[in-house]
């Protein structure tokens, strides 16, 4: 799968990053959610799972991805 970084929290190394598949989906790299309490909360299958970004990585996808 090829990916196409579209929106990052910082210039460089691993951080919060939304990446293009070039498909109909994309891919959130972001902290694992690992609170007990949010997971079961959530009660995630097995096939998938939760990360954490900053909500201003959210805007900025909207802003400059998705208004094209």
């Amino acid at each position: 799968m090829k990916l196409t970084k579209v929106a990052s929290n910082c210039e460089s190394g691993p951080c919060p990053t939304v990446w293009d598949t070039g498909t109909t989906d994309v891919i959130v790299q972001g902290f694992k959610v690992d609170d007990p309490e949010a997971l079961t909360t959530m009660q995630l299958p097995d096939n998938e799972t939760a990360v954490r970004i900053p909500i201003e990585l959210l805007r900025q996808v909207a802003r400059d991805y998705l208004s094209r």
